[in-house]
């Protein structure tokens, strides 16, 4: 659902609970979305009493903003064939494996990077939100640290919408 900013709420949710906490600019470089619509975003989910603001403007979410991305995280699991996204999973699973062999080292994570396009083009058939990991993993493919980030919250997301 489009929020302020036109951003996805549960994208938003999702984001600054796997970061943390996050500023207008990591949400914006994470969502792919202009700075003002991040900010926006973001003020609009602190109006809403669903995140908190720090001192430095980092804004992390409330109580009320995690039970919401609960119930949204669980209406989208409701609309995943499991079946067939538990298939995708264990196609997912081995690489995952592999990725901690390959984690540092830039030719392993690009030849894994390549084998893995199609298990994530599946996943984002399956959960069309997380379509934005792909962009995000080709960006960071030639640095291995930022590519590891990416990799680590597209797990928890695929290992999330399996209900696991």
């Amino acid at each position: 659902m489009a929020f302020a900013g036109n951003v996805d709420e549960l994208a938003l949710l999702q984001t600054v609970r796997l970061k943390g906490s996050v500023t207008p600019a990591v949400l914006a470089t994470q969502l792919g979305v202009a700075d003002a619509s991040a900010q926006a975003a973001l003020d609009a989910l602190v109006a809403a009493g669903r995140a908190a603001a720090d001192a430095g403007g980092a804004v992390a979410l409330t109580e009320s903003g995690l039970a919401e991305l609960e119930d949204q995280l669980d209406a989208e699991r409701v609309s995943i064939d499991e079946d067939l996204f538990a298939e995708v999973v264990e196609r997912f699973e081995p690489l995952d494996a592999e990725f901690a062999d390959a984690a540092g080292d830039a030719g392993k994570v690009a030849d894994l990077d390549r084998r893995a396009a199609d298990v994530f083009d599946d996943v984002s058939a399956y959960v069309p939100r997380l379509a934005r990991y792909q962009e995000l993993l080709a960006d960071s493919v030639a640095d291995a640290d930022a590519y590891a980030v990416v990799w680590s919250e597209l797990r928890r997301e695929i290992l999330s919408a399996a209900g696991r």
